[in-house]
This record gives structure tokens, C-alpha cells and sequence, in this order.
């Protein structure tokens, strides 16, 4: 169940239609919401992170993380504009970069876009799902403008085992 304190800190929702403007103009992702995942892999979105415009599609994103013990350690979730974004990055890189050829393979092959079903729930694919090791339950952290998908004992180790980075990286934003 989502945490109540969470749907105080953005009391308008947070993924409406990016308006054309660069960065688009939704709420971020902030929080954290878990939910149980039922029999054909679908769970709720956060109620405050649904968008209003119900045709939004979302791009999903097997991503890694060094720590999770697997391949992907998590489903990255994009807006259509954040999606389009990452696009034109690897555009940029030119067909001849091979990390950029290769951030492409990792990429495109491991992701879909879909929208929210009628309830509010979205259908993960069962493969993808069962890449990061989805069972009974998902957590959703916030991440701003993207927004990450997790089993949560997975996400747990991954945050204890970046704690020392974390601590690191607060201090370049002094």
C-alpha cells in the first residue's frame, strides 16, 4: 500500500502530458510506493503519479545494477518525452561508436512502452518482470523525472550496498 505521507508531498499527481516544452512540464516521481502484484503480473501505478491524460505511454526499461545479483536490477519507466530524450543521445553517438552501438543493444532489445489499463494497473510483461525478480510484491521509487521498478528486497540490498556512493555524490550537490 502506498504511503500516505507520500501523497501529501504532491497533492496535483505527477506524470500529466509533457507539454512539447525541452524537459517537458510533469510532476516528478518522488516517493516511495509498493503494491502487491497479482497472478498476470499487473499492479497498481501510484494513485499520485498517474498521469491525467490516460492515453500516456510509459517506456519500460530492463536497466542494470551492479549490486542486484542479476542481469537487470530494475525496470526504468519513462514519459514519452524523457524516452525521446534518450533517443536523440544515441542518435548523437553516431552509428560508428561502438559504446554508443552497444548502449543501443542494451537498450532497445530490453524495453516496451505501454499505458496504464483501466484500473490504474500496469501489465508488466512476465518476462521482464521475472528478470528482476518480481513475485508477490513491487516497489516503485521515484526518480524525478523517471521512475524505477523493484522487487523490494532487492532494492533494499542495492540501497545499503550504494550507501557509500550516496554519501559521495550528496556532496557535489553543496
Amino acid at each position: 500500500m502506498s504511503d500516505p505521507a507520500a501523497q501529501m508531498s504532491d497533492p496535483v499527481g505527477s506524470a500529466s502530458a509533457p507539454s512539447g516544452a525541452a524537459g517537458g512540464d510533469w510532476a516528478s516521481f518522488k516517493w516511495r510506493h509498493t503494491h502487491k502484484l497479482d497472478g498476470q503480473k499487473r499492479v497498481a501505478f501510484p494513485a499520485i503519479w498517474r498521469p491525467k491524460d490516460p492515453l500516456i505511454e510509459y517506456t519500460l526499461i530492463l536497466w542494470p545494477h551492479q549490486h542486484s545479483g542479476r542481469k537487470h536490477g530494475f525496470i526504468l519507466g519513462m514519459v514519452p518525452e524523457r524516452f525521446r530524450q534518450l533517443q536523440d543521445k544515441l542518435a548523437a553517438g553516431g552509428l560508428g561508436d561502438d559504446r554508443t552501438g552497444t548502449l543501443r543493444r542494451a537498450i532497445f532489445p530490453n524495453c516496451t512502452s505501454m499505458r496504464l489499463d483501466p484500473a490504474g494497473r500496469l501489465c508488466l510483461p512476465t518476462d521482464m518482470a521475472d528478470a528482476i525478480g518480481l513475485q508477490k510484491e513491487v516497489l516503485f521509487a521515484g526518480g524525478g523525472a523517471d521512475f524505477e521498478i523493484w522487487d523490494p528486497t532487492t532494492f533494499q540490498r542495492c540501497e545499503q550496498a550504494d550507501a557509500v556512493t550516496a554519501a559521495e555524490a550528496f556532496k557535489l550537490l553543496k
